[in-house]
């Protein structure tokens, strides 16, 4: 016999804990992608992020994605310590920015998100004006 509760309990895992659907955990990951304020866009910027030690070779990194507010850096070969200060170059720009978090790829590679503690608005030499952005990815995905 069926009881009349179990429709409306909730599905249970292996150790009794409620599980969420997948159209649930969907709509977690759009309400956190929501918060994000400032559009990133995918591109692909050499670097030079000088050591502090003297007589030691700058670090030759890349980004992966830029925004107005900071960068996802790859290509990193030593771990850097989240709310470390680094000074990142781009041609002959230079920008002070706080490492926001790591990330170990792989056993010879680590990614970081950086954040600018200035105002750099034209550190990347593009625009980057949320409004242009979005429209101008709206245009290309049809």
């Amino acid at each position: 016999m069926v009881s009349r509760y179990s429709a409306i309990q909730p599905k249970t895992g292996s150790r009794g804990k409620a599980k969420i659907g997948a159209s649930k955990l969907n709509n977690m990951e759009a309400k956190a992608f929501e918060k994000r304020t400032v559009k990133r866009t995918k591109m692909v910027v050499g670097l030079r992020v000088p050591r502090p030690q003297p007589h030691t070779p700058d670090l030759l990194v890349h980004t992966l994605d830029i925004s107005s507010v900071g960068a996802k850096i790859g290509a990193l070969r030593e771990w850097i310590r989240p709310g470390s200060v680094l000074l990142i170059q781009r041609r002959h720009t230079r920008a002070r920015c706080r490492v926001t978090w790591s990330h170990k790829i792989g056993p010879h590679e680590v990614q970081i998100g950086v954040e600018f503690l200035g105002r750099e608005s034209g550190f990347w030499g593009v625009d980057l004006d949320d409004s242009c952005a979005g429209l101008w990815i709206s245009q290309t995905e049809r």
